[in-house]
């Protein structure tokens, strides 16, 4: 059983329905109309007591093939009144509650039925959805437990199930979800395609989003004539927003800029000892008697003497500064 809303130009409601075998496919059915506000039908006998009423419970098993009054709480559980569902949050989480449930490791002929069964489409929507990653490269190594979810359900309990984990993307990232669930990326070269997508000619992103919607409309639902309602959303979210931000041309052109504006200072001069201590005015035998102290305040006394800004040449100051490296190395 699961809980669908279903939107027209009249009006919205929700609708308690549940997928059925019907071959060798799943289809949902209709169960019950809950109105605009499913919390219309729990009732509240006091304290942090609640219950679905009774009335309906009772139509409901009725109706249902596989009835779970356990199953039909979950499933109201998020129009309970927030201040009880606070209240009662850490009971239904413990180990063994209603609320939670364990989760048993897959068999490898269970994985691969997994994978096998679960369309492409639900795969890149699950992959986005959880790590929010443009680049489907990984998605082939994806294990099979993140897809186990899908099994067994209707078309139209999947789509029902993806509608309000789409509600939590931010506006900025609907465009790039939609480019890459769709695979557009699968129509271009080179790591644009995979990181920047509006870098890309969009008549051509465009046309063949498109072509893949037509595609994937007629594959998922049959339809040819038009989109169906759960395709309608995704040309709003294309169409309708923008990519979002991406630091790569920002990084792109920074780098560039820093190439080419990288300043290669000159390699300086390689003066021999003779041609330093000449600069220096000091003897071989008096350089051998010198310490660092001895050399440095030589340094210092001609630094000041030839610094630029007191007049002197800045050749003859960089000629000095040169030979004083080479001077200290030699001590």
């Amino acid at each position: 059983m699961y809980i669908a809303l279903v939107k027209t130009w009249k009006k919205t409601t929700y609708i308690l329905r549940e997928s059925v075998s019907s071959g060798k496919k799943q289809v949902h059915h209709d169960l019950f109309d809950l109105g605009p506000f499913p919390g219309a039908w729990i009732n509240y006998p006091g304290g942090n007591a609640w219950y679905i009423d009774e009335n309906l419970e009772e139509t409901i098993s009725c109706a249902c093939q596989k009835f779970d009054p356990d199953t039909l709480e979950e499933l109201f559980w998020p129009w309970v009144r927030p201040d009880i569902r606070q209240a009662v949050a850490f009971f239904r989480n413990r180990p063994g509650s209603s609320g939670s449930s364990g989760n048993p490791r897959l068999t490898t002929a269970e994985k691969q039925e997994i994978l096998c069964l679960t369309h492409a489409f639900d795969k890149r929507r699950t992959h986005f959805l959880k790590f929010g990653n443009m680049d489907q490269g990984p998605l082939p190594n994806m294990p099979a437990v993140l897809f186990k979810d899908l099994q067994k359900k209707s078309r139209d309990e999947i789509e029902q199930g993806f509608m309000p984990q789409e509600k939590t993307l931010e506006s900025s990232n609907l465009k790039s979800y939609v480019y890459t669930i769709f695979d557009l990326q699968s129509f271009f070269q080179g790591a644009l395609a995979k990181q920047m997508p509006q870098a890309l000619d969009q008549h051509k992103v465009e046309s063949f989003f498109l072509k893949e919607i037509c595609r994937i409309n007629k594959r998922l639902f049959g339809l040819t004539s038009h989109l169906h309602a759960y395709m309608v959303r995704y040309l709003i979210m294309f169409f309708d927003n923008d990519y979002a931000h991406t630091l790569l041309l920002d990084e792109m052109e920074r780098a560039f800029r820093s190439r080419h504006r990288s300043f290669n200072p000159p390699t300086p001069k390689i003066f021999s000892g003779r041609k330093a201590r000449s600069i220096f005015k000091i003897t071989k035998e008096e350089f051998k008697n010198l310490n660092k102290r001895g050399l440095r305040k030589i340094y210092r006394r001609l630094a000041r003497e030839h610094h630029p800004d007191r007049g002197g040449s800045h050749d003859q100051f960089v000629e000095i500064n040169n030979a004083y490296q080479v001077l200290v190395g030699k001590l």
